[in-house]
């Protein structure tokens, strides 16, 4: 495949046209000014193509690709605001959890910004503080935890300049608020320093505020430094034991891959899990998933419909269910029974599974998952 160049819009105008593809010119270029050409024909005409050499289509209209295209969109904003529901689930837990054992006096406000408060996955020592028990069989450090396991003390809530960052950068967080004559700073957390470097060591946010301006990557890789009785207490929320803490940690990696796909507005029907994230075998069990083989390690690549498994653990889907049937029979009414048939199968297929009995299945929450 060559590196492509510019294309104005009249001469992709033209090569629809030549395709054979049906269309109202005033209503193509609108589309062509505010959607996205690789997003509305490229990522959808292998869907769509009566031939591929040379490309060709049959019946086939500029609404057909619209049709995907926001079908696309809107399956992706509702899996997008599931995943946002985890994400706040998490910090809830984490906050209550982590302040309940660690922050519970106000002058130990700041102390979920002290290193020793957490595991450091390298740390080994059991006499250390920031001993981690799996250390020497830490999962995937050559993959997807690769920083996480090798720059701990380089993780946002450990750095100097922490609160002060904290403060100036976020707005509603007013400095005023959180001062406090009977706060003093203890030793080993991050202290606010004013525009002249002036320490004020009687100011602390406290950390449910706090948590609430980590990023979701950001959470799983605090995920990763909770010492065992915190993070119990956090997968206890979640129906799960201490003993599941590798396959909850690689479940929040993959919902990560997908709702990076999602902030990024990429299309969700093409959706893969990135070749360098590696699954937990006891999840692959768990969740009949059906990853692709890839560089000689057993379980790898996962489709859209395998992620929707883990999610469904997490959040219902049943509003997926009901996009995806309105989908179903628009085609039909478009397009006829067969061609809306034959689009939907392919479209199922590419996003993991062409069984549409599944999928309802996976979506109505008829399929239990139990780790």
């Amino acid at each position: 495949m060559s590196i492509k160049s510019f294309v104005s819009r009249t001469d992709l105008i033209d090569k629809l046209k030549s395709r054979g593809l049906i269309f109202d010119e005033i209503e193509l270029n609108r589309a062509l000014v505010k959607q996205n050409y690789y997003s509305l024909f490229n990522g959808f005409e292998n869907l769509l193509l009566e031939t591929l050499n040379p490309k060709s289509y049959k019946n086939t209209t500029l609404d057909d690709f619209k049709a995907l295209y926001f079908f696309d969109k809107n399956f992706s904003s509702i899996i997008f605001s599931s995943l946002n529901k985890v994400e706040e689930s998490l910090k809830t837990s984490i906050a209550y959890h982590f302040t309940k054992i660690h922050c519970a006096t106000l002058n130990e406000t700041m102390q979920y910004t002290n290193k020793d408060n957490y595991m450091n996955p390298q740390d080994s020592n059991k006499l250390s503080k920031t001993y981690c028990p799996y250390s020497k069989n830490y999962p995937f450090v050559n993959e997807q935890n690769k920083k996480i396991y090798s720059d701990f003390s380089n993780f946002c809530l450990f750095k100097p300049y922490y609160l002060t960052n904290l403060i100036n950068w976020n707005d509603h967080i007013d400095v005023k608020f959180y001062q406090s004559d009977q706060y003093m700073a203890p030793k080993d957390v991050a202290i606010y320093r004013d525009a002249k470097k002036n320490e004020h060591r009687d100011v602390a946010v406290p950390f449910w505020v706090a948590i609430e301006t980590l990023t979701f990557g950001e959470i799983i890789r605090l995920l990763h430094y909770l010492q065992d009785d915190v993070l119990e207490d956090v997968l206890n929320d979640f129906n799960l034991k201490k003993s599941k803490r590798s396959e909850f940690l690689n479940m929040m990696d993959f919902l990560l891959c997908l709702r990076n796909s999602c902030a990024h507005g990429t299309l969700i029907n093409r959706f893969t899990t990135p070749i360098s994230y590696k699954v937990n075998a006891n999840i692959v069990t768990s969740f009949l998933l059906k990853p692709q083989k890839h560089y000689g390690y057993q379980y790898s690549k996962l489709s859209l419909f395998d992620i929707l498994k883990i999610l469904s653990y997490f959040e219902p889907l049943k509003e997926l269910k009901r996009l995806l049937k309105r989908f179903f029979y628009s085609n039909y009414r478009r397009m006829g029974y067969t061609a809306g048939n034959q689009l939907n199968q392919k479209l199922l297929k590419r996003m993991g599974c062409s069984d549409y009995s599944q999928w309802k299945a996976l979506l109505s929450g008829k399929m239990q998952y139990t780790l």
